[in-house]
């Protein structure tokens, strides 16, 4: 029983990563309907942040790196969405994939430029913080992961449905012709989700860098399990995206203890195919 909560409690946290992870693209796709898979390279660039903090001032700075984070990755969503996805507001639909595959492809090739081929470790201060609850035994970085996933996702809940900003973003998501009618600037509400959803890929670089290896192509993997979770909680849902993402986290671990850990990246997109087949809306609607 002890083991179950042990995988039951790894779980959570791997939902809580890809969780995140799929909050920032659902936050995008709300107001453009398209998933920006860029989103696997500024995870990347979050990572590499943090680990030149570390490199540069210590381990002990590991959380400070967020802020130059928080700063470089806003810079990069204000650029990319004025360069790269407003131009295509008005093409047709493909086009809006089509340029967030390339920008990722973009990304990923720039960070090979300029970091190397060398994959890399991060040595955060947490990782030797062991925690005890129970049976279960966790590294106090893990839990951080959980617990600052919930907080993000807590509050991109109350930005979304209960502020003023919230309902802007809504309206611009729903339809951008009558939201301009209205005196909303849908630009404006463009870029401002473009910049919560850079932020917190970013940030889920930077939480998941310490157990992970750090390189210029590790948010592909990320991101495909994102869309996923997107797919699986509702296209464009937030609560569906966390739901989503602890669903597909506690599959995961599961399938990994009880089964094979060979397969753990079939029971992933073997639910996506489960998920298009009988739920094709998702689990929650937008």
């Amino acid at each position: 029983m002890g083991e179950f909560f042990q995988y039951t409690a790894n779980g959570l946290i791997t939902g809580g990563a890809y969780g995140l992870l799929a909050l920032a693209m659902t936050m995008i796709y709300g107001i453009l309907s398209v998933p920006n898979f860029a989103l696997g390279g500024v995870y990347a660039i979050g990572a590499f942040i943090s680990f030149y903090v570390i490199s540069w001032m210590g381990s002990a700075y590991y959380l400070l790196s967020i802020i130059p984070v928080v700063i470089l990755t806003g810079i990069l969503a204000l650029i990319t969405e004025k360069l790269v996805f407003r131009p295509l507001h008005d093409g047709p639909h493909t086009a809006g994939f089509i340029g967030a595959l390339g920008l990722y492809a973009i990304l990923e090739g720039g960070g090979n430029i300029l970091f190397g081929p060398t994959w890399r470790t991060i040595a955060s201060p947490y990782n030797d913080v062991i925690i005890q609850i129970g049976p279960v035994f966790l590294t106090l970085q893990r839990v951080l992961i959980l617990v600052i996933c919930l907080i993000f996702a807590t509050g991109i809940f109350y930005l979304v449905y209960h502020t003023m900003i919230g309902k802007m973003i809504r309206a611009s998501s729903e339809n951008k012709d009558v939201a301009q009618l209205m005196g909303i600037s849908t630009n404006r509400m463009t870029s401002l989700t473009f910049i919560v959803g850079y932020l917190l890929a970013g940030i889920a670089g930077v939480l998941v860098a310490p157990t992970a290896l750090v390189g210029a192509s590790m948010g592909l993997t990320p991101i495909l399990k994102a869309f996923i979770v997107v797919a699986l909680g509702g296209l464009g849902s937030v609560t569906g995206a966390i739901v989503g993402g602890f669903i597909l986290g506690l599959a995961e671990d599961y399938g990994a203890a009880y089964i094979s850990s060979m397969y753990k990246d079939i029971f992933s997109f073997g639910i996506f195919l489960v998920v298009l087949l009988l739920m094709p809306k998702g689990l929650y609607r937008r």
